[in-house]
């Protein structure tokens, strides 16, 4: 996370609207001498993506002249913005008022303190979560922490944690009715956690919260300063309202939190009630790209690489994502695209494509491209048929025959039809696509690289080395990819060992993450002569300090790692999968078959082979280095791959202008890639929970199961008149659970600190 890069750093419109409507939506923000900050806040709210919105700022007896001024002239500038001014009260009667202040259309109330920020699509996003989930009553996102102290805010929500301690946000979203029918905050003290005294009357109305697993909050942390620094001030009176309400809240109130698995039979239903705008076509053509995550790979680099480069003067890009993902990249495809949405944060499966349509239709699409995204391809056949006009592409990086169903060459087989084109990234994927699924309006483009990025002639070699802590006197060969099955990271170790126990000139590094991280690690803990770095952001620096890299994939396209090597003049050992002979031959490298179904005598003979590259590179590396880069800026540099792609906008665009298509049936496609597709889903969603919050995430079968086990078990308590002896049990049992993961962190650092401190005294005294 980049802190710097803030929402209301400056105001940017999404555009002319055209259709007005009331607020459904009613922004409520106490103020109190915030002049200093209220200039971003005001950006960060005028910058939604949503408009049918009233911003009520309710000062609270300020006596800032200066800040005073500034209300002033904010609400002359915007007339959804309405300022109210009222003795000082504090934040809680201030949110009270501003309440009572709402227009009466108005839906759901969001609250805003005058010195945070909101991303611009988190009031979308909120509106749409909750529109999507009518049972649900109020909605929250992950909190970016930034000012004095900077971190992200992500917690997994039960009841029961809420009871303990304050998990949600006070920017939420609540239904108005909701709000009124439990007496809004009702406190008239200042500092006295009314944020969490107020979800806590919700819960014990039994009113649903939606955890958005987004980070659009921004909250500015300040150290001693703002309410809640009071409120802790103050915490003995604080928590008698907390503790009076918590005692009112049950544990059964369901809690809805993104990313979920939704219902395996979906129905796709309408979203004809929303209120939702339409806004003006721009001279700019509009680029709709449907992407599975953003996250650090070639497939995704090759996406941003696409967005940030197409001319903005004449494009704009839309992102949208479709599996729950960290999306580590997010940050930079926001730089460059007008709009990011990650679709898994905030909507189940089956109201994607309802998103999708809306987004189509409101922001006056041109163009779709789709790319490694199941729901994106079985999106298209409908909104194909309702936009025929609009071409879709698709982009297929790699045929994975490990997939029963051929992955994505099957998706794009399967709607075919309704596809103006498809691209690959090799002449090995198209002749795949050509011949074993039968497609005929295939072409390849390849991804590319920045060779303006990835240039040599901006490193030094020695200083990477001494950045890096390798010696200066090796030859060494990296291995820069994700720690996964496919990548083959143990075949790297193997090969590294080989070549070792010959020779002392060689030095080894790994570069990458992943779910094969221990076991690689555990492989190489005795070998001094190779070495982890862990995910390195700056890849750049691993090929400066490089002198060969490797790549002994079972499945590529054609790696961007190789792109990026070759840029940087050094030199590629590949496997022969996917494309990879296009780039890479003896001239700046080498090829080593690939034994798909191989036994062990294959496999070791693919390490041989590995090993006499390495060592054939090795002897001629002056040679192959004066070929590296001059490959890369004849054919594959990523300006030539953006010429080509706008080239394809304008052809694409100019080819369906008159196309008629009937898709009114085609609807039934999608959710039967719904079914298909659940257990991949789940999968995915229980990946992400478990790794992000260390918790045990069960299908809704078993929650169903553990349901009626704890019903059984609340009615015996119930019945023998227990419930304060099994409250003091549950403390218990919760408090060792507590103890025994905090005790895993102790021994955990005490093993990291040990080689830590050792090698920190060595740089110390020896250097």
């Amino acid at each position: 996370m980049n802190y710097k890069n803030r929402p209301g750093e400056k105001l940017c419109s999404i555009g002319a609207l055209k259709n007005k409507e009331k607020p459904v939506i009613s922004i409520v923000t106490p103020f109190y001498n915030g002049g200093d900050t209220l200039i971003e806040t005001a950006n960060s709210v005028r910058n939604q993506t949503y408009p049918y919105f009233e911003w009520i700022i309710v000062d609270d007896g300020s006596k800032d002249k200066s800040s005073l001024k500034k209300l002033e002239q904010l609400e002359k500038e915007d007339d959804r913005i309405i300022v109210y001014h009222k003795k000082n009260g504090g934040p809680s009667v201030a949110r009270d008022y501003g309440i009572s202040k709402t227009s009466d259309c108005t839906k759901y109330v969001l609250f805003l303190d005058c010195d945070d920020l909101i991303d611009k699509t988190m009031v979308e996003c909120l509106y749409w979560t909750l529109e999507t989930h009518p049972d649900a009553s109020f909605s929250y996102t992950a909190m970016v922490n930034f000012g004095d102290k900077e971190f992200l805010w992500e917690k997994y929500l039960t009841v029961e944690q809420e009871v303990m301690e304050n998990l949600i946000s006070t920017c939420s979203m609540v239904k108005k009715e909701d709000l009124l029918e439990v007496g809004c905050f009702g406190i008239k003290e200042k500092a006295m956690y009314e944020d969490w005294n107020l979800w806590l009357k919700l819960l014990a109305a039994g009113k649903k919260p939606v955890r958005v697993s987004a980070p659009l909050f921004w909250y500015r942390y300040r150290d001693n300063q703002g309410e809640f620094s009071r409120a802790k001030e103050n915490n003995e009176q604080a928590m008698k309202y907390v503790r009076a309400t918590a005692q009112t809240v049950k544990n059964d109130v369901e809690i809805i939190q993104f990313p979920r698995e939704g219902n395996r039979y979906a129905i796709v239903s309408s979203c004809s009630n929303m209120i939702l705008p339409a806004y003006k076509k721009t001279k700019k053509k509009k680029i709709l790209f449907l992407l599975p995550w953003m996250i650090v790979g070639g497939a995704d680099y090759f996406n941003l690489d696409l967005v940030k480069r197409l001319d903005h003067k004449k494009y704009e890009s839309i992102v949208l994502t479709t599996l729950p993902s960290e999306n580590t990249l997010r940050q930079d495809f926001e730089q460059y695209a007008s709009e990011v949405y990650d679709m898994a944060s905030f909507l189940d499966r089956s109201d994607y494509i309802n998103f999708v349509d809306y987004i189509i239709t409101s922001r006056n699409i041109d163009m779709v491209v789709v790319s490694n995204t199941s729901y994106g391809y079985y999106m298209v056949p409908y909104l194909k048929g309702k936009y025929p006009f609009i071409p879709f592409i698709d982009y297929i990086h790699s045929v994975d025959f490990r997939d029963k169903r051929g992955a994505f060459g099957r998706c794009s087989m399967d709607i075919d039809s309704y596809l103006t084109k498809t691209y690959c990234c090799n002449k090995f994927t198209q002749n795949q696509l050509e011949t074993i699924f039968g497609k005929k309006r295939v072409e390849t483009l390849y991804i590319g690289t920045d060779d303006e990025y990835y240039n040599p002639a901006k490193f030094d070699k020695d200083e990477m080395r001494e950045k890096y802590d390798i010696p200066k006197n090796k030859i060494v060969v990296s291995f820069i990819a994700r720690l996964a099955t496919e990548k083959r990271p143990m075949m790297f170790v193997e090969i590294a060992k080989k070549l070792l126990a010959k020779t002392n000139d060689f030095f080894f590094v790994i570069a990458g993450d992943g779910p094969l991280m221990s076991e690689v690690s555990n492989a190489i803990s005795k070998e001094k002569s190779i070495k982890m770095l862990g995910m390195i952001s700056e890849s750049e620096e691993v090929y400066a300090f490089s002198d060969i890299t490797v790549i002994c994939s079972s499945l590529e396209g054609l790696a961007l790692t190789a792109y990026e090597s070759l840029s940087m003049n050094i030199p590629v050992i590949s496997s022969d999968v996917g494309g990879q002979k296009e780039l890479i031959d003896d001239s700046v490298g080498g090829i080593v078959s690939y034994h798909e179904n191989g036994t062990k005598k294959d496999y070791q003979q693919e390490i041989e082979k590995y090993c006499e590259q390495i060592q054939r590179v090795y002897e001629t590396l002056d040679e192959k280095r004066k070929n590296c880069r001059s490959r890369i800026q004849k054919d594959f540099s990523v300006s030539l791959l953006v010429k080509r792609f706008e080239k394809i906008i304008e052809e694409s665009i100019e080819h369906e202008k008159n196309t008629t298509l009937d898709g009114k049936d085609s609807m039934v496609i999608y959710p039967l890639a719904l079914e298909n597709f659940y257990d991949e889903y789940y999968y995915f969603c229980k990946n992400y929970l478990e790794k992000k919050f260390s918790i045990s995430y069960l299908s809704d079968k078993e929650k169903a199961s553990l349901s009626s086990v704890k019903t059984g078990l609340k009615a015996i308590i119930h019945r023998h008149g227990a419930q304060r002896e099994a409250t003091i049990v549950n403390d218990v049992v919760r408090s060792v659970k507590q103890l025994g993961k905090e005790l895993i962190y102790f021994v955990r650092n005490i093993f990291l600190a040990i080689p830590a401190g050792v090698k920190l005294i060595y740089k110390l005294i020896f250097r």
